[in-house]
């Protein structure tokens, strides 16, 4: 199948970039099985396995659409073209129109707050997160800490409460001061000391040594996360996951990676359950579920649906 993969950012992205990160994995997969792929991206893009054509606004993602394309799969740059379209929403906007047809989402959550059925969840490279060779006290919160969503201020909070220690990555701590919500919710101030350890954005080994030697994953989010994709590598490095059960996270959190809480209460027995899980079990249930070659075969799946006239609903 001729597949073009589109998305706004670069590839492969630098810092966080969920989105990018999910189409440079589903490229290298679906060219792994014998397709062939064209990824439209940001300039100063590349991928090892498939052409990669620059674009920097609409008119040039218009322009760079092989003719002889099966389907062209969207990942931002929603635009008309008279090809077959699939348009995957990664971010949250239920208020949002979406006149163009055959929409889908990364989650069954994140499907039903757009009023909407068909979803893919995110993948992994799974081979490429390991377990840790020892384990750590320290509880690990990464996220973009001034996204007041994310939820920092409650981990703060725990760490305190329950008396634990608290690595925080996904930004510099003085970002703490320039959204208006956290800098009001006094994160800044109330996370000094020796019990927090700021790490600012981390990736390659250091974020994968920071994923598997911490004892849990904090994850307090306090709005409709559509998947959560730093949750799901910390369960690939057999860290359980301490998460609010908001958005997606029911459904990616199970018994064998995590619990969920809700109140103080919940959360100091969920903080109590957590040693008895295995890390090796932990890797072993996200690694079943949640490994590239299902969410490329789910969008495989929506492809030759798409192709045979169907419009998703």
């Amino acid at each position: 199948m001729r597949v073009t993969l589109v998305v706004e950012g670069a590839i492969p992205c630098k810092g966080y970039g969920g989105t990018e990160r999910q189409v440079d994995w589903l490229a290298t997969e679906l060219a792994r099985l014998g397709h062939r792929v064209v990824v439209i991206a940001a300039p100063g893009s590349s991928h090892p396995l498939c052409e990669v054509r620059p674009a920097a606004s609409r008119a040039e993602c218009r322009a760079a659409i092989p003719q002889d394309t099966d389907i062209v799969h969207f990942n931002g740059r929603y635009i008309e073209v008279p090809f077959a379209t699939l348009n995957t929403e990664h971010g949250f906007s239920p208020q949002s129109p979406r006149l163009r047809p055959n929409w889908s989402f990364v989650s069954a959550s994140h499907a039903r707050n757009h009023g909407r059925e068909t979803f893919v969840h995110n993948g992994f490279p799974v081979d490429e997160y390991r377990l840790a060779a020892t384990k750590s006290d320290r509880l690990l919160f990464l996220a973009g800490i001034a996204r007041a969503g994310k939820n920092l201020n409650r981990a703060v909070d725990l760490a305190k409460a329950f008396d634990f220690a608290l690595d925080i990555a996904g930004g510099s701590r003085w970002r703490l001061l320039t959204r208006s919500q956290v800098r009001r919710q006094g994160v800044f101030f109330k996370s000094l000391g020796g019990r927090y350890r700021f790490h600012g954005i981390v990736g390659g080994d250091e974020k994968l040594r920071l994923l598997g030697e911490a004892k849990a994953f904090l994850n307090p989010i306090a709005w409709e996360e559509p998947f959560g994709m730093a949750p799901v590598e910390a369960m690939l490095c057999g860290t359980p996951v301490l998460t609010t059960s908001r958005g997606a996270l029911p459904e990616i959190v199970d018994a064998d990676t995590g619990r969920l809480f809700d109140t103080d209460a919940e959360f100091a027995q969920a903080f109590a359950n957590i040693a008895a899980l295995s890390p090796q079990r932990c890797r072993e249930s996200a690694a079943d579920r949640f490994p590239m070659s299902r969410t490329a075969k789910g969008y495989l799946d929506l492809y030759a649906r798409i192709l045979d006239g169907e419009s998703l609903p």
